[in-house]
């Protein structure tokens, strides 16, 4: 039996708007972490001294506006994309299980490759990793995942709280020897980008950004496998096709977490922007508000953009978003193998200030939607895309069936 779409305008267009979106939000904040040696200081707590006012300032609104709000949009709405991909396999006959996960290893290779190769902060592991877990829940009750993912993301919020447990005195006594050794990995990090030697580079890639990104990322497990378990929970219900029907219910969220995310942002302001001295607990307090508050503000963004994708002023607006969140993965792996061709390729990491930096990340945004918009008006997949397919499908033999199901969710 073939399978007709469910509103695919509606439904999968918003999908691949939001993704389309939050890609480029993402690119927005690792950029300076693969430009500048912000990255070093973030982890050891510390602020760089010296930069100039504007530096400082375009690194706060980049902070205030996209920091920690990116990665639980795309991890929602993976959550919501395994819901439809998983319900159109079954119905089509398809061993889902086997094939989802599958279609995980395949995006673990792909998202270890790149942490190898050029970005120790590569998301697409954690999701794959995260993603077989929703496995656990395919066969539950709505009642039951809704109440899991908002238990699991309530936890993640307080689990913030532990950091102000710490005697002030022993956070002012580590700041010092932080500061030291954010220093001395920032000077490192600056020879071995400039050194136009990809061996010294790789070595320092590595042991001083992948290794320690191993060791941290486990802190965003909770925050990425509750939205992911909030997104499949929507995907059930079919939210992206009833936005019109829910709006009262999605215009009280988005006015609830857009007073909390005004509040959120309001806090991380007065303590970015010198207004406010939080003491021996500012990493705390800074920390809680990005990674943990981010979640409330990424729904607030969330529920605005549909809500506004109602309009047909806002659909035609953002319509090239749409091809480019077709091509999420490519367009997130071309990020970062052209930024590092740049930044350590060229010499040029740490040489920019931010808003050259940022100059060069709106070059970069606007040709990949010129791309994606080339791409997408010829082929049916992005490149990367077409590999993930190709891999995922290549042993479970001619399984039309699977590939169909995928075809009609990702187109």
């Amino acid at each position: 039996m073939k399978l007709s779409p469910s509103s695919p305008s509606e439904r999968l267009s918003a999908i691949d708007i939001l993704r389309g979106l939050a890609v480029f939000g993402i690119f927005l904040v690792n950029i300076l972490y693969m430009s500048t040696t912000s990255v070093f200081y973030e982890r050891n707590g510390v602020v760089p001294e010296g930069e100039t006012e504007l530096d400082g300032s375009l690194k706060h609104m980049i902070e205030l506006i996209f920091s920690g709000k990116m990665y639980p949009v795309l991890a929602f709405l993976f959550g919501a994309g395994f819901y439809y991909l998983m319900s159109r396999a079954e119905r089509k006959g398809v061993r889902v299980r086997r094939f989802f996960l599958k279609r995980m290893s395949i995006l673990f290779l792909i998202g270890a490759a790149h942490m190898l190769l050029f970005y120790g902060g590569d998301i697409l592991r954690t999701y794959a990793i995260l993603g077989c877990l929703l496995l656990l829940f395919y066969r539950r009750r709505d009642k039951t995942i809704l109440t899991w993912a908002v238990s699991i993301l309530a936890l993640f919020l307080l689990s913030f709280s532990l950091s102000f447990l710490t005697p002030a005195s022993d956070l002012d006594a580590s700041r010092e020897a932080n500061y030291a050794i954010a220093e001395r990995e920032a000077a490192e990090a600056t020879e071995a980008y400039r050194s136009g030697h990809y061996g010294e580079w790789m070595s320092f890639h590595i042991d001083e950004e992948v290794l320690p990104a191993l060791a941290m990322e486990q802190i965003t497990y909770p925050g990425v496998f509750g939205m992911m378990l909030l997104g499949f929970y929507c995907g059930r219900v079919d939210l992206f096709s009833r936005v019109k029907e829910l709006a009262p219910r999605l215009r009280a969220i988005r006015d609830i977490t857009g007073s909390a995310s005004v509040l959120i942002t309001g806090l991380l302001a007065l303590i970015r922007f010198g207004n406010w001295e939080a003491g021996a607990y500012e990493a705390a307090v800074t920390q809680w508000l990005i990674y943990g508050c981010g979640i409330i503000v990424s729904l607030f963004y969330m529920t605005s953009l549909l809500l506004a994708l109602q309009l047909p002023s806002v659909q035609k607006l953002l319509g090239p978003f749409r091809l480019v969140g077709r091509m999420t993965l490519t367009n997130y792996l071309l990020q970062s193998a052209i930024s590092i061709a740049v930044f350590a390729g060229f010499g040029l990491f740490g040489t920019l200030a931010v808003w050259q930096v940022l100059a060069y990340c709106s070059i970069v945004i606007a040709l990949e939607i010129l791309f994606s918009v080339w791409w997408m008006s010829r082929f049916a997949y992005g490149p990367a895309e077409w590999l993930w397919r190709r891999w995922t499908y290549g042993k479970l033999g001619n399984d039309k069936a699977a590939a169909t199901a995928s075809k009609e969710v990702n187109a």
